[in-house]
């Protein structure tokens, strides 16, 4: 009897204990007039006791069924309450069975709001209202579970139903079925491009949508940026595992560094100083360095491949031409663009990764770029025995050597001017090939003209040379039409090599007088000397013409002239002495050649060696200044 008594008491003070939670939580489920019935059911107006069956009558199915959560769920939980603490005289079968329709009712209600949470971000757009009821239904069994916990309430038989551990995995469930949506693709790259899309939407939503249905203590955004780094690291781990391209190391290294960090701070609010703390959630660092390799070693290959068919390509289209493309007046190669692009664009795409491998790339592409003008120097070499020593100079092998010129032209303007270019060694080594590429091409566009005027070159300052026009107007037809193709040469090296074909011009006629092929009268000297001067200033036209600016060999000539023109010792005298200061490298033989159509006297000329102080076949040291009478002909090698 006392124990049946102590029972009832404990029943008792547990009713109390929840009726008091229900007035704090759902105080809108009791009326102020109610008393509580010792029989153990709900009290009417009218004082008459209803059984724990009738407390049932409200349809809470039909509720959840329309979505009025809310509701449902006051009524589940007063009838709970009553279920688990009345005194009520029940059958103990009775009883049960109302329990076990309760939770039933409880696993229908939780169904439901699962399903509303699992479509979070759809519901949160079209009805959002309705997630905002969920939340709330939630939030409330939270409290319930905190508050049965604190008054050890659970020995009736409610036990807390872990709200915050369910909406948890309900969360991280709907994360994983939206990103398992996307199809799978044969490459990584396409599949991780589609994430990205997906992961952009749903930060956009969760933001806008999603987010303003929660209190700010849920820290919504947070969770979700947690479930998202379980669900995408996992994906992360089985890309990896099978070889990536080139291309899937890019998209997986930007996504590492960029989009991910970018999202998941923009997602949590935190500023771009924080974005470094989610580098390494989807990956471990030793991973990430891994990849990184991996990543530059399959650059490196694909480059090399890259620049073998680029030049591959420019020598088939060089011997399939008999003209070159032409740009801007210039003679062009699209070699040296596809060159560059390359190398600029695999370095500055690294460079949306991180500065680090940014620069790490663009010095292996700058490895890469030195075996690629090696290979250049070797396919110019290839080209130099197909034309050059075979002699077939055509309209073909003159526009390609200048095109040669102009693309090292060009990339030595890249290797000065692109800042990416840090090493001094790489643009040492550069330079070299290029130089010595471009010194060589340049000697065969001088030649190459030499070739054409040979024999009227070996016509000059000879009988027929000084009864006729025809050498000396054929010397300057075929020079002019070569200065022509010349004018699409970039412009200091245009002078380089005008500058090259007019010294050997201008040589060439100088070394006709070594010759001494040439008799004249006394009386024609003067016939003589003014050939030379008409030939000296056509000469000079023609090279001003086209844009030549040197003037030192402009007086070679002329000077030589006046020397033959003379007549008085003294006179000549002079004009040697102008010779000699204007070419240091004249030596006692050249003056005595020059000399030898005046057939003066050998007193005269003693005379002459004598002021001139030349001793001998010496002259003043001429080691630094630029030759004339001691260049040698070139006529014996073309």
């Amino acid at each position: 009897m006392g124990n049946r008594l102590s029972t009832r008491t404990h029943r008792k003070d547990i009713s109390n204990c929840l009726r008091h939670i229900l007035h704090c939580i759902c105080p809108c489920i009791f009326l102020n007039t109610e008393k509580e019935d010792p029989q153990g059911g709900v009290p009417q107006g009218d004082g008459v006791h209803i059984p724990l069956k009738s407390q049932l009558k409200p349809n809470i199915k039909e509720l959840i069924k329309v979505e009025k959560y809310s509701e449902a769920y006051e009524h589940l939980i007063e009838l709970e309450s009553r279920c688990y603490s009345s005194d009520a005289k029940e059958k103990d079968e009775d009883k049960l069975k109302m329990q076990q329709e309760v939770e039933s009712l409880y696993e229908l209600l939780d169904s439901a709001i699962t399903t509303v949470l699992k479509k979070s971000m759809s519901i949160s757009q079209e009805k959002p209202d309705l997630l905002k009821m969920v939340i709330q239904v939630r939030n409330q069994e939270e409290k319930m579970d905190q508050i049965y916990v604190q008054k050890d309430v659970g020995k009736s038989g409610r036990n807390p139903r872990g709200w915050k551990s369910k909406w948890l995995e309900i969360l991280q469930e709907s994360v994983d079925e939206r990103i398992g949506e996307i199809p799978n693709a044969s490459k990584a790259s396409s599949y991780l491009e589609q994430l990205l899309k997906q992961l952009k939407e749903d930060v956009d939503i969760i933001m806008k949508h999603v987010k303003p249905c929660y209190s700010k203590e849920y820290n919504v955004c947070k969770i979700y940026a947690d479930c998202y780094q379980k669900t995408i690291s996992s994906q992360f781990k089985l890309i990896i595992e099978n070889r990536v391209t080139e291309n899937d190391a890019y998209v997986l290294l930007r996504w590492i560094y960029g989009h991910y960090p970018g999202l998941m701070s923009l997602l949590t609010e935190t500023n771009d100083e924080d974005q470094k703390l989610w580098n390494n959630d989807l990956l471990p660092q030793e991973k990430i360095n891994k990849l990184e390799t991996e990543y530059i070693s399959t650059v490196k290959a694909n480059c090399k491949i890259y620049m073998k068919k680029s030049l591959q390509g420019e020598e088939m289209t060089c011997t399939s031409k008999d003209e070159c493309l032409v740009l801007n007046d210039r003679y062009h190669s699209d070699l040296l663009i596809d060159i560059i692009q390359k190398i600029n664009g695999v370095a500055d795409e690294a460079s949306k990764v991180t500065h680090k491998l940014g620069v790490q790339v663009m010095c292996t592409m700058l490895d890469e770029f030195i075996c690629f003008l090696e290979s250049f120097r070797v396919s110019v070499k290839r080209f130099e025995i197909k034309y050059w020593k075979k002699q077939n100079l055509s309209n073909n092998f003159i526009c390609t050597t200048i095109t040669i010129v102009n693309s090292c032209e060009r990339f030595r303007v890249y290797l000065d001017k692109d800042d990416k270019i840090k090493s001094e060694s790489v643009k040492q080594n550069a330079l070299k090939i290029l130089n010595d590429i471009e010194k060589k091409m340049k000697m065969f566009l001088s030649m190459s003209l030499f070739v054409k005027i040979k024999e009227d070159c070996k016509m000059l300052v000879t009988s027929q040379w000084f009864k006729s026009q025809s050498p000396m107007k054929n010397i300057l037809k075929i020079t002019e039409e070569h200065l022509k193709t010349l004018q699409k040469m970039e412009g200091s090296h245009l002078q380089d090599v005008l500058e090259q074909i007019h010294h050997q011009l201008i040589t060439e006629y100088v070394l006709r007088f070594m010759k001494k092929k040439l008799k004249v009268k006394t009386d024609e000297q003067k016939e003589l000397a003014d050939k030379m001067k008409s030939d000296a200033e056509q000469l000079q036209k023609l090279f001003m013409k086209y844009g030549f600016q040197a003037v030192w060999l402009d007086t070679a000539l002329p000077s030589i002239a006046e020397i033959i023109r003379l007549q008085d010792v003294n006179a000549i005298k002079v004009e040697i002495r102008v010779l000699f200061n204007n070419f240091p490298d004249i030596k006692k033989c050249h003056v005595k050649d020059i000399l030898h159509i005046k057939k003066l006297k050998d007193k005269d000329i003693k005379n002459i060696w004598q002021i001139l102080h030349i001793t001998g076949n010496d002259s003043k040291d001429s080691s630094t200044a630029k030759k004339l009478f001691t260049k040698s002909t070139i006529l014996k090698d073309v």
